[in-house]
């Protein structure tokens, strides 16, 4: 069995091959369609890595200045002596991003399928094995990466990296306390990526489970999350 999925031992095997074009527009277009596909094939690696080595071109071409500015401004903590001359700061920005992007994605993929395995599986009766919820949460990452294209001309037109399209926009200051924190953590993006990653564990449970409670399921993984984020971020603001 290779990583792009080959049929799951007792699966139908005339399931029609979908390429990655036709399930990324299935993702953005019948989800739950997908989550059916995904019961029979699970193709996640280069659904993902493709993601990533996306992900890392755009951080890797990035102005300098962008970087650099997104650099002098977790340096303003360090105490006298420890400052780094620009084109060290600017190097170890385009390396920890990079590598950030190319890496963290595959590590937060697994942690989300693993949190979602749990979840559905413990917590709702289902029986969808972790390669399977690993492949939905790999397809829900092409919106993540439709967020990072759109909200990339906004920060070099800002010429800084923490703007957000999030409900924190609402806001008419910057965050200061835990709930402030908890709407800048809820982005847009992330609500339309819960959504479809719930649509998708729906047709996942062949019909065990319905859309608007795996919708649900997932908001409420999401939204805990968020609430993690706001308290973290407030004790280190």
């Amino acid at each position: 069995m290779n990583m792009e999925g080959q049929p799951v031992e007792g699966a139908a095997v005339d399931t029609p091959e979908l390429n990655l074009f036709q399930r990324v527009m299935l993702t953005f277009t019948a989800p739950s369609k997908l989550g059916e596909y995904v019961r029979s094939r699970q193709p996640w690696f280069w659904t993902l890595a493709i993601v990533a080595i996306v992900s890392a071109v755009l951080f890797l071409v990035m102005p300098a200045e962008l970087i650099q500015s997104a650099m002098e401004r977790g340096a303003q903590g360090r105490s006298e002596g420890q400052e780094m001359d620009p084109d060290t700061m600017l190097l170890m920005g385009r390396v920890s991003t990079t590598v950030g992007a190319l890496l963290m994605t595959f590590v937060f993929a697994f942690a989300i399928a693993g949190v979602v395995y749990l979840t559905f599986n413990v917590m709702l009766g289902g029986d969808s094995t972790y390669k399977q919820h690993l492949s939905a949460v790999s397809h829900m990452y092409w919106i993540n990466l439709l967020a990072f294209l759109i909200v990339l001309p906004l920060w070099i037109s800002k010429g800084d990296m923490n703007v957000r399209l999030s409900l924190g926009l609402l806001l008419a200051d910057e965050p200061s306390s835990i709930p402030t924190h908890f709407m800048n953590s809820i982005g847009l993006f992330g609500l339309w990526a819960s959504a479809v990653l719930g649509t998708i564990e729906s047709g996942l449970s062949g019909g065990k489970i319905s859309v608007g409670k795996g919708i649900t399921t997932v908001l409420v993984l999401y939204f805990m999350m968020a609430i993690g984020s706001a308290v973290i971020a407030n004790a280190f603001a």
